[in-house]
């Protein structure tokens, strides 16, 4: 590949990353902007999400800066995790690593141990137990290409992912499981080629979470770092 060109796998979870912050942001009110390879929103954005995102290679540091002057606390997310903000008075927040998993032929049978969320009241506890209250709003269950997945233990919510269906793939974020309880990847995989089949699966992790993630059949494609201020 020359300068600027990005590995397709890496382009598809980038590309599904940024169909999420429009999404979300929308449902928040908030507007974007993406030109000269650099995604930003156009007023503060809901909590837990970056002020901009590194979209192509090509993007500087000063870039990323100028986007957001005037900006008292701000962040972003270097999808290429080439940029060393640190000389611009930002610090590292974390890293982690995109994530890729090729459509299955068909659907395997899953455990069946992963259901669909589906009204407002079922958000609530989902959100209760992962901080996202402000984050993931009632209007997400009024868009069908957004999945909000629970792993049950009787009444109680153990576990939970989002899958998001976008350009021919499926961004899965926002996995998690309460302590004593852990994901299984592969059944996670599973439960959502069923729900979208055919498609790729994308997303970042990091620590445990993507060792479990590449036990569960994902490949590491890139690297990724978020920045704030």
């Amino acid at each position: 590949m020359t300068a600027g060109q990005v590995e397709p796998r890496l382009r598809r979870a980038i590309d599904a990353s940024i169909g999420w912050y429009e999404d979300l942001f929308a449902l928040h009110g908030v507007g974007s902007r993406l030109e000269d390879g650099l995604w930003s929103s156009l007023a503060p954005p809901p909590p837990l999400h970056s002020d901009a995102v590194v979209v192509e290679p090509t993007v500087t540091a000063e870039q990323v800066m100028a986007r957001l002057e005037g900006r008292e606390h701000t962040g972003f997310k270097d999808s290429f995790s080439s940029i060393d903000a640190s000389e611009l008075g930002m610090e590292l927040l974390f890293a982690a690593t995109w994530i890729h998993r090729d459509a299955a032929p068909s659907p395997h049978a899953t455990s069946g141990a992963w259901t669909v969320v589906r009204t407002p009241e079922e958000l609530d506890g989902w959100t209760s137990g992962h901080d996202t209250s402000e984050v993931l709003l009632p209007g997400l269950l009024e868009r069908g290409h957004f999945k909000i997945l629970a792993q049950l233990d009787g009444d109680r919510i153990v576990a939970g992912a989002v899958a998001r269906l976008g350009s021919g793939v499926v961004d899965l974020s926002n996995v998690h499981a309460d302590p004593g309880h852990v994901v299984d990847w592969a059944d996670l995989a599973d439960a959502v080629a069923g729900l979208f089949p055919g498609r790729p699966i994308v997303g970042y992790e990091r620590g445990d979470d993507l060792d479990a993630a590449l036990d569960g059949g994902f490949i590491p494609v890139g690297e990724l770092r978020i920045w704030v201020r």
